[in-house]
């Protein structure tokens, strides 16, 4: 049986605090709608139960290694042979969830389905950060992982590169694009924050409130623990989750939507924990201190300015994205010459697993890859 939603009892505990009250008779509080709440937390907790004893399990075929670097590897299709003429596509998934909602299921893959439009396409996994010294800081995760995987998948084509960042991936792949430049011909970046002061800054206020709990944890363990981020993540819309469980709990549970459910589910409760250095420098260094948009950001020396980049570069964001908002990412633009905008309307998993992320998300890439209007 599954634990998730994880951690648990901070779902419950937040879904159930963020109701709305309204000042009772004598100074008491009573919750608004109270029927309709309780109906809603009851459908949520039903929709919990339905999930941990879903027999769904995702049967994903499984990829073939061909470069690692300390604990990142680069992982291939097998069997999929590159034709020549078809472009060559690095996915560096974020740091702070598993690689793998790339190639979520069969029937659900990124990966798989870029493949099958002529897109030669590489998924990075970061491993078990925590165990990497390579992985220990910002900088050494883009000079001594991300830059030597550009290259190498540069080498084995023998020409330049297009590489796509998602999420924190983005962020940090905006560094490795400045460093490795000669080996790239387009960067995309999809829902990658870079202004962390812009936009609703829901975000930022989240980090804000739970960052003094974070640093104890930290220093404690040396590693931020999945769990803090998981909370943190919660935090933002916890309303959210009892709507999606209480729609979960009405699914039929042998249905494609049903399945999805579980296996996006899964995935975010196979969270990572992130090495404590890392995760200090995202807090003071990008959140609060916003410094790749104050032009602060420094790498082997260098201010990762994505303005100054001669490289061709997509922006995929949206205005529904509630974890890295349209400006947020939008930001990264600012400045570019030639960069072209895709507001894709989905939110900021959906980009990848929602029922419209081939549309609004995928077939634009694979246009702007091979240079046809969209």
């Amino acid at each position: 049986m599954r634990k998730g939603p994880h951690p648990l009892s901070i779902h419950i505990g937040l879904t159930a605090s963020a109701q709305p009250v309204t000042g009772g008779p004598g100074g008491d509080f009573v919750l608004q709608n109270s029927r309709k709440i309780t109906e809603e937390m009851s459908g949520m907790l039903l929709g919990i139960q339905k999930y941990q004893n879903h027999p769904f399990k995702v049967d994903r075929p499984k990829l073939a290694e061909i470069w690692r670097a300390g604990e990142v590897t680069i992982n291939a299709l097998s069997g999929h042979a590159a034709k020549e003429g078809e472009p060559v596509l690095l996915l560096v998934p974020s740091m702070v969830n598993k690689g793998y909602i790339l190639d979520l299921m069969p029937e659900r893959s990124m990966l798989r389905w870029l493949a099958g439009q002529g897109v030669t396409t590489y998924l990075l996994d970061w491993g078990n950060v925590v165990e990497d010294e390579g992985q220990q800081s910002a900088e050494g995760i883009v000079l001594q992982r991300l830059v030597p995987a550009i290259e190498f998948v540069a080498q084995k084509h023998a020409q330049k590169i297009n590489v796509l960042g998602y999420c924190m991936g983005g962020t940090l792949l905006a560094g490795a694009a400045q460093h490795a430049a000669e080996n790239i011909t387009s960067v995309i970046y999809l829902a990658a924050p870079w202004d962390f002061h812009a936009g609703t800054q829901n975000m930022l206020n989240r980090v804000k409130f739970w960052s003094p709990s974070a640093f104890p944890a930290i220093e404690q363990k040396g590693h931020l623990p999945m769990d803090w981020m998981q909370m943190l993540f919660a935090s933002l819309n916890p309303q959210s989750a009892a709507k999606k469980f209480a729609a979960f709990a009405e699914m039929d549970e042998d249905s494609d939507e049903s399945k999805l459910f579980v296996a996006v589910e899964d995935w975010l409760n196979d969270g990572v924990d992130l090495p404590g250095p890392v995760a200090q420098q995202c807090i003071k260094e990008w959140f609060f201190e916003n410094a790749p948009a104050a032009a602060k950001w420094v790498v082997g020396g260098e201010v990762i300015n994505p303005a100054k980049s001669k490289l061709k570069t997509l922006v995929i964001t949206s205005k529904k994205d509630r974890l890295v908002d349209y400006e947020t990412a939008a930001a990264i633009a600012d400045g570019m010459k030639g960069v072209k905008i895709i507001d894709t309307a989905t939110g900021h998993i959906g980009m990848i697993a929602g029922s419209g992320a081939v549309k609004s998300v995928w077939s634009p890439i694979v246009q702007w890859l091979k240079n046809k209007p969209a």
